[in-house]
């Protein structure tokens, strides 16, 4: 799902980071030597602070050896140790990530059969302001067309620019956003030509783009039923391309509030249509073969081919696309400030939901094949770069509008 909300980054930096510059005469890369609750348990010149020992390093006029404290007699154990001159409040740096979609890559399919002259028109009109819609949004997109061309089929189509290149070739337009390949779509067979033609736009699409499909006819599909088509997707190489794609359909049905009311004519008129397009509308409504719920599974939308105005048609499939293409659900580890380097064992992770409740603490494991509830991972345990929610949280994530993720990079004073 597509959302405004922003993952605030805030990081504290002191604990997290080890100390690896040269601090009056300390050696780059000297770092913390491990727990602590005073000075005497480091060694080395260490001094415990905030729980950890630290190469402190000061000049030597910072240090009075035998000079009496206020803080009282305790105080005085880690007098001949090096002293922080600014051991105060921890420092944080705070970064904004914006939530953003993962890429989409959209396959169309028009029916170009005899009855289909009108619909023709109606998409050549429309296609450009449904890639306006998506473009304004920010969303990276890209659109496979397979349709005859208008200029060699009556019931064709050539999308002008912006997104096309307009006659006499009717091809992509300069952006390269569309690729239209001129196949002529008979009236029952557009699964089969999804599928035959893939050699054809298989380096179009993108691995790792959401897979979005529109269908457009007046008719049923003769060879592949819902599920067919969705086992044959998903067999496709590369593994993994079609796993969780989004259905859209334009086709013929009477009524929509049961499956049953796809062909009963009394549940609304719909005069153009030939024959009920119900592979469709299964696909778009996340519905098997037997009218039973495909588990996890986005649906789209569906409207009616019979219509006269397509424009509302296409506005509400381009919101619907929005809508349902997930969100990233990794986030950049900011980076340490200047001489210091991560402590990956200080970092948390904290799931947040309407005004800033604290929806839940993440766990950290060890990788995605470890992913349980409520877990997230590094992309290199070695050396981070990204945190990975794992796909329960991502899942809930994506479904919250208001959703916001705190990473805290630890807190401890800065030596000086």
């Amino acid at each position: 799902m597509l959302f405004p909300a922003r993952f605030e980054l805030s990081a504290c930096f002191g604990a997290l980071f080890v100390l690896a510059m040269s601090l009056s005469g300390c050696s780059a890369g000297n770092g913390s030597e491990g727990r602590c609750a005073t000075s005497t348990e480091c060694s080395g010149g260490r001094v415990c602070l905030d729980g950890r020992c630290v190469r402190g390093g000061v000049p030597d006029a910072a240090v009075d050896a035998g000079r009496e404290t206020d803080a009282g007699p305790d105080a005085s154990v880690d007098a001949n140790l090096p002293m922080p001159v600014d051991a105060g409040p921890c420092r944080e740096v705070s970064a904004e990530s914006t939530v953003e979609p993962v890429p989409v890559d959209i396959l169309v399919a028009i029916d170009n059969s005899g009855s289909m002259t009108e619909e023709a028109s109606e998409v050549q009109s429309n296609l450009n302001n449904f890639a306006t819609i998506l473009g304004a949004s920010g969303l990276d997109y890209r659109i496979v067309l397979l349709s005859a061309s208008r200029q060699t089929d009556a019931q064709g189509v050539c999308i002008p620019a912006p997104l096309g290149s307009g006659p006499p070739s009717c091809l992509g337009g300069p952006e390269g956003r569309l690729l239209a390949l001129h196949v002529s779509v008979a009236s029952r067979n557009a699964p089969d030509l999804m599928l035959a033609n893939y050699p054809m736009y298989r380096d179009f699409l993108r691995p790792a783009a959401a897979k979005v499909f529109l269908w457009i006819t007046d008719d049923e599909s003769a060879t592949y039923t819902a599920d067919e088509f969705r086992a044959a997707m998903a067999a496709l190489d590369p593994a993994g391309g079609f796993d969780h794609p989004i259905h859209n359909s334009i086709v013929g049905y009477h009524g929509d509030a049961t499956p049953a009311d796809w062909a009963r004519a009394a549940a609304g008129a719909c005069s153009s249509l030939a024959r009920v397009g119900a592979t469709y509308l299964r696909l778009s409504d996340c519905l098997t073969d037997a009218n039973a719920p495909v588990p996890d599974c986005t649906p789209g939308r569906h409207a009616k081919v019979c219509e006269a105005d397509w424009t509302p048609i296409f506005d509400e499939i381009a919101r619907g696309v929005l809508a349902g293409v997930p969100v990233r659900c990794e986030f950049d580890v900011p980076p340490p400030p200047a001489g210091y380097e991560i402590d990956v064992d200080m970092i948390g992770v904290t799931y947040r939901t309407t005004g800033g409740a604290v929806a839940a603490a993440l766990t950290r494991v060890d990788g995605p094949a470890a992913c349980a509830a409520g877990g997230w991972y590094f992309d290199d345990p070695g050396m981070p770069t990204r945190i990975e929610l794992c796909p329960e949280v991502c899942r809930t994530v994506q479904a919250d509008p208001d959703a916001r993720m705190d990473i805290t990079l630890g807190c401890a004073s800065l030596l000086m």
